[in-house]
């Protein structure tokens, strides 16, 4: 008999135990944990939107480079173009001059001839 109360107080003590432990739990998160929580939710959100700034960022910064690109482009052909028709205006130019001076050699040999 005595095993048997033995064995009962200590399965009464092993019950209490249990009892006293989940008693302790506190099922609701307490105010640390809770603003833990949000404190975690913040930053993944915070995550989140830099994520989404930072993709924005890169496809603006593409489309700048890309029309950069463009414009670099158009600019060198416009300068080309004109370079073109620099080079041609001044082939022009130096051959009106050319035949000016040939002119004037003529008119200097027919003076000296009379």
């Amino acid at each position: 008999m005595n095993n048997a109360v033995s064995r009962v107080a200590l399965v009464l003590a092993a019950i209490t135990a249990v009892v006293v432990l989940n008693a302790c739990q506190k099922k609701d998160p307490g105010p640390a944990e809770a603003l833990g929580k949000q404190i975690d939710s913040a930053v993944q959100e915070a995550g989140k939107q830099l994520e989404e700034a930072t993709g924005k960022a890169k496809e603006q910064s593409s489309d700048t480079g890309s029309k950069l690109g463009q414009a670099l482009d158009q600019a060198k052909a416009d300068a080309k173009v004109a370079y073109e028709k620099t080079k041609e205006g001044a082939k022009e130019l130096s051959q009106q001059a050319g035949e000016k001076v040939q002119q004037a050699g003529e008119k200097i040999q027919d003076a000296a001839k009379k």
